[in-house]
């Protein structure tokens, strides 16, 4: 008996970890509840390769057979979830190009306070780079936008951020192919840029897409002593993060026309508010791209430290036709998301 309940467990354990798999190939829009299981995938494919220890200790043959063939479908995408890139310098020859991305929440820490102007440019002075990309930075209706603190701060000259939004691109020399947005509120969306380097000309695309709002909820379940408000909240909590997940997935369309439509080499950056299992993160990912951290980093890569921790949703992906020197992920001292720093050159023939 305990025996059939303990494999019974398992397989189901097995079946919700295969849902999660197919997240990156079904549209949130058509069923959703995959994309919610992406975010947990690392923690169930481990639990399911324990359960595959487990039945092959006790010799539980039959009981094994479909958690295996998960893990085999999960092969895939194990470097997506775990990195054991090269890391390190690869010696660069030549010139070279860095580029930085982060999610900066307005200059503010985790009680919502300003921060210093020392600490909130100090990422910046340190690696003073080529490109930056910032998502959920200051803009024009802010009392102390800080354009011109950031120009100092990196030596970059030029400024591509539309009017009220606070997605901003800074390089010294750009120029504007597009902008599109989510709404009015200006939060959520992505800027084109091709940015003039020492490598030439690069397809720069900063995205900070679709919030899922529910980092809120997120810390607040289980702090209600009323069951019925517990699972309203959940319910809430899931219906929220799938209709953000079906507008990451139009946005994501739309990235990936620019890509395909680029007539130089492309750098894509940014807060997708999604997961490497997701099928944003699929649909993005073209074979004309590939992701730095993959290549270069080590471990899961974690990027948003916020009430739902061990989550890799910022990205650095770079075009093929550009080597990977550097990779680095980096604190900012204040933010909920850990940045990224990226040195590239041309690949050489």
């Amino acid at each position: 008996m305990v025996r059939k309940l303990i494999s019974l467990l398992g397989n189901l354990l097995a079946a919700v970890t295969g849902a999660g798999l197919l997240a990156r190939f079904l549209p949130p829009d058509f069923w959703w509840p995959p994309s919610i299981i992406a975010l947990l995938l690392p923690g169930l494919l481990l639990l399911t390769l324990l359960f595959v220890v487990w039945c092959f200790y006790r010799k539980w043959r039959k009981a094994l057979i479909f958690p295996v063939l998960v893990l085999v479908a999960a092969l895939p995408l194990a470097t997506r979830l775990f990195s054991f890139g090269a890391g390190g310098n690869s010696g660069a020859r030549g010139d070279t190009v860095t580029l930085i991305t982060t999610n900066v929440r307005a200059f503010k820490n985790d009680i919502w306070e300003s921060v210093s102007e020392e600490l909130s440019f100090r990422f910046i002075n340190q690696r003073k780079p080529d490109v930056l990309l910032l998502q959920e930075t200051r803009n024009d209706g802010s009392d102390t936008p800080y354009f011109t603190e950031i120009k100092e701060a990196s030596g970059l000259a030029k400024r591509h951020q539309p009017t009220r939004r606070t997605v901003a691109t800074y390089a010294d020399e750009l120029d504007f192919v597009a902008d599109k947005f989510s709404g009015a509120g200006g939060y959520n969306g992505f800027l084109v840029t091709d940015v003039k380097t020492k490598l030439g000309t690069i397809r720069v695309i900063n995205a900070h897409l679709q919030s899922n709002r529910i980092t809120k909820m997120a810390g607040e379940v289980g702090t209600d002593g009323d069951m019925k408000n517990e699972i309203d909240r959940a319910e809430s909590m899931l219906r929220s993060y799938g209709a953000a997940a079906a507008i990451r997935a139009n946005q994501a369309e739309e990235i990936r026309r620019y890509v395909r439509e680029s007539p130089h080499p492309v750098i894509i950056g940014g807060d997708f508010n999604d997961v490497p299992s997701s099928y944003t993160y699929q649909r993005i990912l073209t074979p004309r791209l590939r992701d730095a951290w993959v290549e270069k980093g080590f471990g899961m890569g974690t990027t948003f430290t916020g009430p739902l921790p061990g989550l890799r949703i910022d990205f650095l992906l770079v075009d093929t036709s550009l080597n990977l020197v550097e990779m680095e992920r980096f604190d900012t001292g204040f933010s909920d998301h850990r940045g990224l720093s990226v040195e590239v050159q041309k690949r050489r023939e």
